[in-house]
């Protein structure tokens, strides 16, 4: 089995969380948005979402005007 790995680079370098929708989205969202600066997040999204999720963001992703709509989504359909 191979699992995805992305290290977001900046000044410290970070593991980032991977997510699959059965936690808590809004602890999931919190700690990416602290891991990931906001000009790669949809970038990002690509790495740490997995299995029913990862399907979702491809099929939805170019539907997402900003982040905020993003967010908004991702609790509506997995909070």
């Amino acid at each position: 089995m191979m699992t995805k790995s992305l290290r977001c680079v900046s000044s410290e370098v970070k593991d980032l969380s991977h997510y699959d929708g059965l936690t808590d989205v809004d602890w999931f969202l919190d700690a990416f948005e602290r891991e990931v600066q906001e000009k790669h997040h949809f970038q990002a999204l690509e790495w740490v979402l997995h299995v029913t999720l990862a399907r979702w963001w491809g099929m939805h992703k170019d539907s997402f005007g900003d982040w905020r709509d993003y967010r908004m989504m991702m609790r509506t359909h997995f909070g």
